[in-house]
């Protein structure tokens, strides 16, 4: 005969176990039919990657899960693999998998692969096997671009703010009965109205790669941190509705060249190539007005400068390439064209000097001047 104590654990046994199973058919009628969220919801869910020694976070919101535009995918269809708990034998993720899911205007199974095909083509691509690139650590991922998207907001397609418009959904669900697919629809719809990121996250998102200036010295090409210093770049940072970013003139619309087909600037169809950059500048078919009757000379000039720095004369003269203007170098050991530079460098040094002293003593003067002269007038009057 059973203990009251050897009772009293089964019964607490049984009712934990109803728990559990009544919790996980919760989360599988509301987040998802493979119950992946009866361990993924907890946000303590992490391993340390033993090759890398970085923290990898496998926790999953099931609220912003079900916000998501990959709510109605399985997550086998991307993660595949998941046959065995602990996974031990994940596949990398392929983007240009097929998704399982109908594609409305062709009723086919929808797949990225149309884009992988174009990406494998463009600038970005780092190549395939047996025909990699050098350094194909240095290109870009689908995921370095593409944040993932549950914890991004869904706008609103009139205010752009955060949030679904209820009113909106409203109107869709007086046809389209089927709330559930008229909700997951309207928000897919209202994602691709609107720009994924604005135009200061996107040269950020650029920038991280292409200011690098030891990554890009391995691909021939130049840092472009110079950027910050021009005027496109002060539209974007203060949030000018019509700044340009990276996308206006290397992917502009009417070209056939989009962010996953770009390709270099001397190709013909680039939209840099030096008979298209006067369309480019013009932007005829692109939101943003940019230069309308942009000539060939204007559009000719350099985006990308250096980077302006004080020691090198702001920018006149780069210190690594002169000793001229180099602290502590005598002028015997420059050369003629060296010399002739630190002398134009002083002289502008003193004529910016001299005309500081003369335009700030002469307003402190005038100022002084006037001030004797309104306390003049008040004692008259």
């Amino acid at each position: 005969m059973r203990s009251p104590a050897v009772k009293e654990m089964s019964f607490v046994f049984c009712l934990l176990l109803a728990f559990v199973f009544c919790s996980a058919a919760s989360v599988k009628a509301t987040a998802d039919e493979e119950d992946c969220l009866i361990c993924h919801r907890y946000p303590g869910l992490a391993r340390i990657d033993q090759k890398t020694g970085k923290l990898r976070l496998f926790y999953v919101n099931p609220n912003l899960y079900s916000e998501s535009v990959h709510s109605r995918i399985l997550c086998r269809y991307c993660h595949v693999g998941l046959d065995v708990i602990p996974h031990n034998n994940v596949k990398k993720v392929n983007c240009a998998n097929k998704c399982h899911l109908k594609e409305p205007s062709t009723g086919k199974e929808f797949s990225h692969e149309n884009i992988y095909g174009r990406l494998i083509h463009s600038v970005h691509s780092p190549g395939q096997p047996p025909h990699l690139k050098k350094y194909p650590q240095d290109f870009p991922r689908c995921a370095d671009c593409h944040v993932n998207q549950i914890y991004r907001p869904i706008a609103d397609l009139k205010s752009m703010k955060p949030g679904i418009n209820k009113d909106a959904l409203r109107r869709c669900m007086g046809c389209h009965r089927d709330k559930k697919w008229t909700k997951h629809f309207y928000e897919h719809f209202a994602h691709r109205m609107h720009k994924a990121r604005s135009p200061k996250e996107l040269v950020d998102l650029c920038m991280a790669c292409h200011s690098d200036p030891v990554r890009m010295a391995r691909h021939g090409l130049e840092p472009v941190s110079g950027y910050k210093d021009t005027f496109h770049w002060k539209a974007v940072l203060y949030g000018d509705p019509n700044a340009p970013d990276c996308l206006s003139c290397h992917a502009p619309p009417g070209f056939g060249i989009d962010v996953h087909s770009m390709v270099p600037i001397d190709n013909p169809k680039s939209p840099l190539y030096p008979k298209n950059r006067p369309l480019t500048c013009a932007n005829p078919y692109g939101t943003q007005k940019c230069h309308p009757g942009a000539t060939y000379k204007f559009a000719m000039g350099k985006i990308h400068r250096l980077p302006i720095t004080l020691r090198g004369g702001v920018g006149l003269v780069s210190p690594a390439k002169s000793k001229a203007l180099a602290p502590g170098v005598k002028e015997e050991a420059l050369s003629s064209k060296e010399l002739m530079q630190r002398k134009i460098y002083y002289l502008v040094k003193v004529v910016y000097t001299l005309l500081i002293t003369f335009v700030v003593g002469g307003m402190m003067v005038h100022q002084m001047m006037d001030f004797y002269r309104t306390l003049k007038n008040r004692g008259h009057h």
